[in-house]
């Protein structure tokens, strides 16, 4: 396995130099080339737990997320690498599967490498004594109140789809989501946005939003959509993710609906599966790149050790993004 030695020996110049170089330590511009020449052409790589043992912190940031198995994740994490990368950090990703022993295990480790920082979306009341001697940027739920977070307007967003689909000429409103003690941080919120427009323009409307965790939650909702439905006589429906809306707009129009003919559907997200890819569901958007880049500049601001409000959630705009399972303005 080649060494630090081989590195230098190559390269002609004391172990030292090549040390100083890897840490980021200013050499001279000529020894700079020709360590780089050396790293290059041994294939070198710097034992970075090593490194990090020198050092308070490394240049790495734990990315902890619930899941990468949708659109919205995945162009969250994506997103979220490209931005630290600017600012010279590396990523770790951790999908802990939105389990609290998972998430406690990430955490742990996180610390034991001496990460400069995490980035978290965790609805889990985790201990406080775990949050601490860390630094944690969260995502829609507040750790605590050292911890700034970060959120859209999920309430805000809930109001708006409501807006659009009475705009386009829905009278009779669904909202179609799942509720447990993790969910009313997000969906929870939508779903109060979505019914105070309701009740304050008296707009009739109905409410699927069953205890149930994703494992359950399809096969009742389509169980719902297939018996149920047909009897609340809905012409417009508001579904908490992009995920519930395609699954909505797909078993309605297998049932012989046309949409948005007969049925108009707004998700929330407005993720795509690639940038070039033209939007089918009518959505709330997530501004993936304005949360990313809040996160990161709460982080950085943070490793400064500048005076931030920690104590207040970041609050970030949506919008609505039209598609085809809504009906079009004049």
């Amino acid at each position: 396995m080649t060494t630090m030695n081989d590195v230098a020996r190559l390269a002609g110049v004391s172990r030292g130099t090549v040390s100083n170089y890897i840490n980021g330590v200013k050499i001279k511009e000529e020894s700079q080339k020709k360590v780089q020449a050396a790293i290059d052409e041994l294939g070198y790589i710097p034992n970075l737990t090593a490194r990090n043992l020198k050092k308070s912190r490394s240049d790495l940031v734990a990315l902890i997320l619930p899941t990468t198995q949708s659109p919205f994740f995945s162009e969250l994490v994506f997103t979220l690498q490209q931005v630290l990368k600017k600012q010279n950090f590396k990523t770790i990703l951790c999908n802990s599967n939105n389990d609290i022993s998972e998430e406690l295990e990430y955490l742990q480790m996180a610390k034991e490498q001496k990460v400069a920082g995490i980035i978290t979306i965790s609805y889990s009341e985790l201990p406080v004594n775990l949050l601490q001697g860390v630094n944690i940027v969260s995502i829609e739920k507040k750790l605590s109140a050292t911890i700034p977070c970060v959120s859209v307007e999920n309430s805000a967003g809930g109001r708006m789809a409501a807006a659009e689909l009475t705009k386009r000429g829905a009278d009779k409103l669904l909202v179609i989501s799942r509720k447990t003690d993790k969910t009313v941080f997000n969906y929870g919120q939508r779903v109060g946005g979505f019914t105070s427009y309701c009740k304050k323009e008296q707009v009739e409307y109905s409410v699927f939003n069953p205890e149930l965790h994703d494992d359950r939650f399809y096969g009742e909702l389509g169980e719902f959509l297939d018996n149920e439905f047909k009897n609340l006589g809905v012409n417009g429906i508001f579904a908490v993710s992009d995920q519930y809306a395609d699954f909505v707009y797909r078993k309605l129009s297998a049932n012989g609906y046309k949409i948005p003919e007969d049925i108009q559907i707004i998700g929330f997200d407005g993720s795509k599966m690639y940038p070039q890819q033209p939007a089918l569901l009518s959505s709330i958007r997530q501004p993936v790149e304005l949360i990313a880049e809040k996160c990161v500049w709460q982080l950085m601001a943070i490793l400064r050790g500048d005076d931030i409000d920690k104590k207040q959630i970041t609050f970030i705009p949506v919008t609505f993004i039209e598609g085809n399972t809504t009906k079009k303005t004049n």
